[in-house]
């Protein structure tokens, strides 16, 4: 009879512990779901982290107003002739000069100044043109000349004392695009002469 009472009673014991550990988890689990989102924040990274992207700007940036965009150009200009060292006005100058369509420096240019009598210079050469995208373009030149006498004809061609070196410098502004002022400053000169060329011309640019 005593050995049923101890094993009622160990029953009962046993029983009641079972029923504790069911009742009372453990604190230190922590739920699925809090886990979880543990784990997912702790597997992001600063190169995984998502951030906005950079304000998009769709519209292009203004043109430049002042920007020259021309690559060749057609000059009449006008002026006067002197002979070195003396200055003066020794003839008056009526030409045009066309430049050959090139993007950037150096350009090919030619062009032809008629004087009185029927006398008149053909030139041909190089121009290297600074700043030449922008309004204000200064430049300089260098050309092979051959002088012109309409009273002499073809004879012209074969005197060795027609043909100059000619070189220059130009001040060119636009004011009206594409028509753009300029100033002209040569100088032509060969083993006899040298002579002073002073002219403004306006040049159109296409």
């Amino acid at each position: 009879m005593a050995n049923s009472k101890i094993f009622v009673s160990a029953t009962i014991v046993v029983i009641l512990l079972g029923s504790n550990v069911q009742a009372s988890p453990s604190t230190e689990v922590q739920p699925m779901e809090a886990a979880e989102a543990e784990g997912e924040a702790r597997a992001l990274d600063d190169n995984m982290a998502i951030s906005q992207p950079p304000a998009l700007n769709t519209m292009p940036p203004p043109a430049d107003p002042r920007y020259y965009p021309y690559h060749q150009a057609l000059t009449f200009r006008t002026g006067y002739e002197s002979d070195l060292p003396k200055i003066g006005v020794e003839d008056w100058i009526l030409g045009f000069q066309y430049m050959f369509p090139k993007f950037l420096s150096p350009k090919l240019e030619a062009g032809a100044d008629l004087h009185r009598e029927g006398r008149g210079h053909l030139h041909i050469g190089v121009r290297w043109i600074y700043f030449e995208k922008t309004y204000f373009r200064p430049s300089v030149k260098l050309a092979f000349d051959h002088f012109v006498d309409s009273a002499e004809g073809l004879a012209t061609l074969s005197e060795f004392k027609n043909y100059y070196l000619r070189a220059g410098g130009t001040l060119e502004y636009v004011a009206w695009n594409p028509y753009s002022i300029r100033l002209d400053s040569e100088i032509i000169v060969n083993f006899d002469k040298t002579r002073l060329l002073l002219l403004l011309g306006i040049s159109r640019g296409w």
